[in-house]
């Protein structure tokens, strides 16, 4: 007979070959629901994905398990720890079965990202990382928009719900049986290499699991794109794996593909213009919510006839983009110059409270004020408290607008309204001054005041009809100033902070979620001009900075419009950084260009000779390393 410790520790072979069964048939489960939640992610965004062929489709969800399983495993380590454990069960019952109820709970939690994460991919085209948190942390009206979402998408909770009880159900078979045969185990027998044996294959398993296979290096985002070109590798990841690896790379790694003093001259970020004196316009930085190159006359069909109209007395940049795919990547983007080129926004990233040359800061030499108007309820997104580190003097929100007979019961003030309070505001500036309005309701939920409903024109998607609200409020906006003795003497500039949600083929491309318009407005000056290379939103800053005959040095990692020979625009998506220029975009796996298309030709596929290769592969790492060595060392004087 074996002792009664013995009996503690070494348990039969076939109760082994039990447990292993069971922890198997249960990751196998969990497997699918991640693989389900994929299946409807794909049929939900049906319009970005069917231009996948069959092979690509069973690629990609091939390719899922192997990240599925790095999350899977992740979420169970407690159960399979317990697993591990030489113990009878039964002896244990409540303890087993709180660990286990833990487990069920972690496990769906991080399923429950996936499937916030479907109706979420279509603004943001990507998986999400940390900064998600961030968002809902920073937003004060989380609780008021809440219904709206749980309204729009309530099929997608019934179906969370539903799958809860089934996996529930299931899970209480597998493991509340397996409790209950403890009580009738029979201990005779038992060897203890049996228990050696299981305990290395176990922690084998995990840790294979864990990194992703026997590869030199973890599995990581980027590796997504062994199964999908680009654009569809969100399809390939899912989100809880996104959120842990962006946990992992919070710190930017520091690159010396070349010296970092002559890579910054090189690439010119230190710029000083060749002007003793400033013509000091006002300057009126107008950033409208989700406004795609699509819905203007630059693109397919317009919704904004007044915007249209200005173009006709403007400066347009035809071939513009952004560098983000959100508000909060956009902002510092069109403000200060810095974009997004990492897991995070830069507004909640280590480097958050770096030294900047922001407008309103550059401006200030000059003895420019500033202001930063936003409608939404104060301390959205952190816009408030960003406004403040970039130097504005003043911020006006919903708190300072103190009305809320106009709030759209979601966000903040609606734009007509808002923009009406904003052209006050700017009649009471000292000149002169730089002002930043950012306007808002052309976002989720997508409404408009139901004065309007009936009258605006609708489209397919509810952001049209809202994009047609905010340009109407625009109009009124112009119509209410042109008469004050500022507005001769400023100089507009109109652009977006990303672009909208889109069931165009093109315009949900990796190329088209990327273009907005942009475009400068002077009073005094009416010709119409179209250029058509590249410009994205960081060149904004030096760019105007040019028109204005800005006189003293400063860093920016954009360049004037009027000063560049090779025009690109760069974006980071996906642990891929895209790099386009006048009629090409080049994606680059680990700074290696992985794919190039001809965009304008619907990204036509193009295969690149060494020389063009080495040059853009080049080009990609001077940029990179200037901008992770200036943000780790807050080197910006």
């Amino acid at each position: 007979m074996m002792s009664s410790k013995n009996t503690e520790y070494y348990l039969p072979l076939s109760l082994w070959i039990y447990r292993w069964l069971k922890l198997l048939s249960w990751l196998i489960i969990c497997i699918l629901l991640f693989s389900l939640s994929r299946v409807v992610m794909y049929l939900y965004h049906f319009q970005y994905f069917q231009k996948m062929t069959y092979q690509e489709v069973l690629n990609i969800f091939w390719g899922g398990i192997r990240f599925d399983l790095v999350v899977v495993v992740i979420s169970n380590l407690v159960l399979i720890f317990l697993l591990i454990l030489p113990i009878n069960y039964y002896k244990h019952y409540l303890l087993s079965k709180r660990i286990l109820i833990l487990n069920f709970i972690l496990f769906h939690l991080l399923l429950l990202l996936n499937f916030i994460d479907i109706p979420y991919f279509s603004y943001i085209r990507k998986r999400s990382t940390l900064d998600l948190f961030f968002q809902l942390g920073g937003q004060t009206d989380v609780l008021k928009q809440l219904p709206s979402y749980l309204m729009d998408y309530w099929w997608l909770i019934i179906l969370y719900a539903f799958l809860i009880l089934i996996s529930l159900r299931v899970y209480k078979i597998i493991f509340f049986t397996m409790i209950n045969r403890d009580l009738n185990i029979n201990w005779n027998g038992s060897k203890k290499y049996l228990y050696v044996f299981h305990l290395v294959w176990m922690v084998t398993f995990s840790i294979l699991s864990i990194r992703g296979g026997l590869q030199r290096i973890p599995l990581d985002m980027v590796d997504a794109g062994f199964y999908a070109k680009p654009q569809f590798t969100a399809l390939v990841l899912n989100t809880p794996f996104t959120i842990i690896k962006s946990f992992e790379q919070k710190k930017l790694n520091e690159y010396h593909f070349f010296n970092d003093t002559e890579n910054i001259e090189k690439l010119k970020c230190i710029k000083k213009y060749p002007f003793q004196k400033m013509n000091k316009k006002n300057i009126v930085l107008i950033i409208v919510e989700s406004l795609s190159k699509e819905y203007t006359c630059l693109g397919k069909k317009s919704y904004t006839p007044f915007l249209d109209s200005l173009m006709k007395y403007s400066i347009v940049f035809n071939n513009a983009w952004s560098n983000g795919t959100k508000s909060i990547e956009g902002i510092p983007a069109i403000l200060s110059s810095i974009p997004s080129w990492m897991d995070y926004p830069y507004i909640n990233s280590l480097y958050c409270n770096n030294s900047t040359h922001s407008f309103p800061m550059l401006l200030k030499k000059e003895g420019y004020f500033s202001a930063f108007f936003h409608g939404g309820i104060n301390g959205t997104m952190n816009f408030d408290a960003y406004a403040r580190q970039a130097g504005f003097d003043k911020y006006f929100g919903k708190n300072e607008y103190n009305n809320d007979a106009d709030f759209d019961g979601y966000w903040g003030i609606w734009d007509e309204p808002f923009l009406q309070f904003a052209a006050q505001k700017l009649n009471e500036l000292p000149q002169p001054f730089f002002a930043s309005i950012f306007t808002l309701s052309s976002h989720h939920p997508f409404k408009v005041p139901e004065k309007y409903s009936n009258i605006l024109p609708k489209g397919n998607l509810p952001i049209q009809q809202c994009l047609a609200y905010t340009d109407r409020a625009l109009k009124k906006f112009f119509q209410q100033i042109k008469n004050d003795t500022w507005y001769k003497n400023t100089l507009f500039v109109i652009t977006a902070d990303h672009t909208g949600i889109s069931e165009d083929e093109y315009y949900s491309s990796i190329a088209g979620r990327y273009q907005i318009p942009i475009i400068v407005f002077n009073p005094n000056d009416t010709i119409s001009v179209k250029y058509d290379k590249v410009i994205q939103q960081i060149d904004i800053l030096p760019t105007v900075l040019y028109l204005l005959n800005y006189p003293h040095t400063f860093f920016s990692f954009g360049n004037n419009y009027f000063d560049t020979v090779n025009h690109c625009a760069v974006f980071y998506e996906n642990a891929y950084y895209y790099l386009v220029d006048d009629s090409m975009m080049y994606s680059f796996k680990n700074f290696n260009v992985d794919k190039c298309w001809k965009y304008k030709q619907y990204l036509k596929e193009y295969l690149l000779g060494d020389k063009i290769k080495k040059q853009k592969e080049e080009q990609i790492k001077r940029i990179i390393q200037c901008y992770n060595h200036t943000l780790i060392y807050n080197n910006i004087k």
